[in-house]
């Protein structure tokens, strides 16, 4: 989608009236005409009709003579679980403070103690919105065939337990904050896969990891929220609980190589440091060369084929420990 500055600044007010005025939910919970719609929201009907022509201008939603329907981006936005759907709504609001002050709205980058809360509340709907593309990328990755996986800063599990569903004999440990291992736990009984996982309990930066332990380690939508030196040393530490011929598999915002992949990665820049400190999007290049320092051979890049756009800016690379 190709859209002139004026045109972004409009599409952004349409979807944003529409969003908070319910109109965006209604029209995903079933089509009607504009009078229809703007009844059941309570708006204005000749306000109404304006804004669904425009989001149909734009292919956003469907349109059938007079009836409007969501469209296929609407409605991946609407089955967002509602806790990630309201933060995100809030983060976006925050933009012109954030742009003023540098503030960010939260601090999901906060010491352990702060985070654990924050993540033990979050993890179980984190596990709802990845879920597809950690089924996806463990159907690439099942041919690797590991006994033991390490699931580092694992919160739902949903990476590390997606890839225990296609090797059979494979064993998942779990590894973050206490309250978040619950969460780890409680995903594991619901797959059925409670008597093939373990958990480590603490910082996933400093608790002790035996070396030459795993097959596989996973770090997933970890690193970005570290600064370089952090992040780096994660990936040293991970590589070393690792048995020589291993594998340590990344997965952050790594998607390149298209116009919109770029673009997805910079909006999700965006909302990470709207709630981070010292969050970043590391690049492939940057990982890719702490997992050559660490140990490894020279890392392979794996595009994930993610049809949702709330995970657009998903990638990841893949290595072997020498």
């Amino acid at each position: 989608m190709n859209l002139q500055l004026h045109e972004v600044a409009g599409l952004a007010a349409a979807l944003t009236a529409a969003q908070t005025e319910g109109l965006l939910a209604a029209l995903a919970e079933r089509s009607g005409s504009a009078a229809d719609l703007a009844a059941r929201c309570h708006l204005d009907p000749r306000a109404c009709a304006h804004i669904l022509d425009l989001l149909d201008a734009f292919h956003l939603i469907t349109r059938d003579g007079d009836r409007y329907g969501a469209g296929h981006e609407l409605m991946d936005l609407a089955a967002r679980p509602l806790p990630l759907g309201k933060m995100e709504a809030e983060l976006w609001r925050h933009a012109p403070t954030f742009l003023r002050s540098g503030k960010p709205l939260i601090t999901m980058d906060a010491a352990p103690g702060a985070r654990e809360g924050l993540y033990r509340d979050v993890v179980p709907e984190l596990g709802k919105l990845f879920s597809a593309a950690a089924e996806r990328l463990a159907e690439r990755c099942r041919h690797l065939n590991p006994r033991s996986i390490l699931d580092v800063g694992c919160g739902s599990g949903v990476w590390g337990l997606a890839l225990a569903r296609q090797v059979p004999d494979a064993r998942v440990t779990g590894l973050d904050l206490p309250a978040v291992v619950e969460q780890f736990l409680t995903r594991a009984a619901a797959l059925g896969l409670d008597d093939r996982v373990a958990t480590i309990t603490g910082d996933m930066h400093t608790v002790p990891l035996p070396d030459g332990h795993w097959d596989l380690a996973i770090i997933a939508n970890v690193l970005r929220l570290e600064p370089i030196a952090v992040a780096r040393a994660l990936v040293t530490r991970s590589v070393a609980a690792l048995r020589p011929g291993g594998s340590l598999l990344i997965v952050d915002a790594l998607a390149a190589g298209t116009t919109a992949a770029r673009q997805s990665r910079a909006i999700y820049a965006f909302h990470l440091a709207m709630r981070t400190r010292m969050g970043r999007v590391h690049t492939t290049a940057e990982i890719s060369q702490w997992m050559e320092e660490a140990g490894c051979e020279a890392p392979t890049e794996l595009r994930l084929d993610v049809q949702s756009a709330a995970a657009g800016a998903l990638g990841a690379v893949i290595a072997r420990k020498i």
